[in-house]
């Protein structure tokens, strides 16, 4: 009894799975074999993925420095291995630069770090690493952390992208994280079609359509060598017309219990008083000082042309044009030097 899986998958024929059809093994095998695909490979896509122009972010620091955070979805508690890619170069050898996860409940981190080889822009390769989680963790949701270490001189990063490892077929004996594994041998031709196969069937779909997908991610950059042009370190006034997404959700998330839109905000400098955001159709409010998170009910309205052209429910996610947003957001009026309340990061995930 193998629980495998074929790359790509052999999709079901929709025609062969209405009232009234002969329920044949073919359609059968191929939803459990769509059930194992969907567990090892859901999900596992670009989770975040930012870029910098040419001679902005540069960093110089000789010791271990955060550069850069994100909170990312996991699909399941068993995509144990994060790939992190990198494009960038440096001036001097010895330069490192490496990642981060850290599960914010447990408080467990786990890292990995490479000297860098190129020493011009998009030279031979981008670093890769592999970060592992070795211990069991159970969070939906962690923070990905960019650092460098420079030996001398400076790293200059141009661009970075990372996502989880894809678990391989066949799948290990269930249950695996509220998901049964479908052994194909016992869907075959002449095997008995239990009950178990259908109600495991409908368990297994209300844990996979939990998972956690980016719908936006930035971050600001918490350290870099100053000069005339320069990385942003917060989200300013002229980013409510370009920090946000164009993306499908689902109207009828609202009526299963956990699916929501997780939205996580990152500020700087805030002690105490007011600090409201306007998002996703809220105004949130920032109860401390670094990450802030919240769960949302969708409510936005459909943009009805990009539905139309999608044929799906299309919505438009990020910070909202209000004037409040523009009241807080850095700008001529509020500029960074004044150590005003700013947001250094904001991570929107859906499912």
């Amino acid at each position: 009894m193998s629980n495998s899986y074929t790359i790509p998958p052999v999709l079901v024929d929709p025609s062969r799975v209405t009232a009234g059809q002969t329920l044949r093994t073919t359609e059968i095998a191929k939803l459990g074999e769509l059930q194992n695909y969907s567990y090892g490979r859901g999900g596992c896509v670009d989770v975040v993925a930012q870029g910098w122009y040419n001679s902005v972010f540069r960093v110089s620091d000789t010791s271990k420095t955060d550069i850069c955070e994100w909170y990312i979805p996991r699909p399941s508690d068993d995509h144990n291995s994060f790939e992190f890619r990198i494009a960038c170069h440096r001036t001097a050898s010895g330069n490192k630069i490496g990642g981060r996860i850290t599960f914010p409940l447990s408080g467990n981190s786990y890292e990995a770090e490479v000297v860098i080889t190129d020493t011009n822009r998009y030279g031979s390769v981008f670093e890769e690493l592999t970060i592992g989680i070795t211990a069991d963790e159970s969070e939906l949701f962690c923070k990905l952390t960019l650092f460098v270490e420079c030996a001398s001189g400076y790293v200059e990063i141009a661009n970075v992208n990372g996502s989880w490892v894809t678990i391989g077929s066949p799948l290990d004996a269930g249950p695996l994280d509220s998901f049964t594994p479908q052994g194909i041998n016992r869907l075959g031709a002449d095997r008995p079609l239990p009950a178990r196969f259908g109600v495991n069937t409908l368990e297994n779909i209300t844990t996979l359509r939990k998972r956690g997908r980016t719908l936006l991610n930035w971050s600001g950059a918490f350290s870099f060598i100053s000069g005339n042009v320069v990385p942003a370190k917060g989200l300013g006034t002229f980013d409510l017309d370009l920090m946000y997404s164009i993306v499908s959700l689902f109207g009828g998330m609202n009526q299963i219990d956990d699916l929501d839109v997780d939205v996580f905000i990152n500020v700087e400098n805030y002690v105490s008083g007011t600090f409201e955001v306007d998002i996703f159709g809220y105004r949130l409010a920032i109860a401390q000082n670094g990450w802030n998170s919240y769960g949302l009910s969708l409510r936005l309205s459909e943009l009805e042309n990009y539905s139309r052209d999608f044929r799906q429910s299309m919505y438009q996610v990020g910070l909202m044009p209000t004037a409040r947003n523009q009241e807080i957001l850095l700008g001529d009026n509020n500029r960074i030097t004044s150590s005003p309340v700013y947001i250094k990061g904001l991570s929107i995930i859906g499912v």
